[in-house]
C-alpha cells in the first residue's frame, strides 16, 4: 500500500508569539511534496529502508528526527486538518526549515537495494545507469537470481528459459542529497526563501506533517 505525506506551513507570529498557519490570500498554504520514501525516511523514519509489505530496499537513513507527535501549539487551522484524517494520518511530526537546512545531506551516503530486469541490469553493468527498479517482484514468469546467474545469461552461458522473465537485486550508493535530489535543490531553497520573504529566520518556519496509506 502507498503512503503520502501531508504538510503545511507554519510561521511565528512575532506579536503574540504563536504558531500561525502561513497565508496566501485567503487558503492556507500545503506545500506539495512527491511520494518519496527516501526522503520520508530523513523527515520522520517513515518507511525506511523498507516498502510495503517491509521488502528491503536498502539500508536505511538516519533520520533528522523520529516522529515528535502533533505539536502542542499547532495552528488552529493544522488542527482542524488532523482532525479530518483521523487515525488514517499517522506519524505527526514536525521540523523547522533550519532543522532540515542544517540537515547533513551531502556527507552521508546510504545503500539503495532493487531488482531490476535482465535489460536493466545489461544496461546497468555497461554504463552505470539505474533506470528502472522495484523494491520487489512477484509474477508467475519471474525467476529472480543472483547477479552470478545473470551474468551468465547476458553471456550467454546459462540457457534461458522459454517464457521466463529474469530479475537479480543489485545495490548501490547514494548520498542524502542525491536520494532527495528534487527537495533539497528546489523545494528546500524555496522555503528558506519563503523564511525571507516573511521577515522571519529559518527557525521561525517549520513544516507540520503526517502520514497516511
Amino acid at each position: 500500500m502507498a503512503c503520502d505525506i501531508h504538510v503545511m506551513i507554519e510561521k511565528v507570529n512575532k506579536e503574540n508569539g504563536e504558531w500561525d498557519t502561513y497565508l496566501e490570500g485567503n487558503e492556507g498554504f500545503y506545500l506539495h511534496i512527491d511520494r518519496n520514501y527516501d526522503l520520508f525516511a530523513i523527515l520522520a523514519d517513515v518507511r525506511n529502508g523498507y516498502g510495503f509489505a517491509r521488502c528491503d530496499t536498502g539500508d536505511g537513513f538516519v533520520p533528522i528526527a523520529r516522529p515528535r507527535g502533533i505539536p502542542n501549539n499547532a495552528s488552529d487551522n493544522y488542527l482542524d486538518y488532523v482532525k479530518e484524517w483521523g487515525s488514517d494520518g499517522h506519524s505527526h511530526s514536525c521540523l523547522t526549515v533550519r532543522e532540515i537546512q542544517n540537515f547533513d545531506w551531502d556527507g552521508q551516503t546510504t545503500k539503495h537495494r532493487g531488482y531490476v530486469s535482465q535489460e536493466s541490469y545489461a544496461l546497468y553493468k555497461q554504463t552505470g545507469e539505474i533506470r528502472c527498479f522495484s523494491a520487489d517482484v512477484c509474477r508467475r514468469d519471474i525467476c529472480k537470481v543472483s547477479n552470478e546467474i545473470m551474468d551468465y545469461i547476458l553471456s550467454g552461458a546459462f540457457p534461458k528459459g522459454k517464457n521466463a522473465d529474469y530479475y537479480t537485486q543489485i545495490e548501490w550508493e547514494e548520498t542524502y542529497k542525491e536520494s532527495c535530489a528534487y527537495f533539497v535543490n528546489n523545494q528546500l531553497p524555496e522555503l528558506v526563501k519563503l523564511a525571507k520573504d516573511c521577515n522571519c529566520s529559518t527557525e521561525e518556519l517549520r513544516l507540520v506533517f503526517f502520514f497516511d496509506n
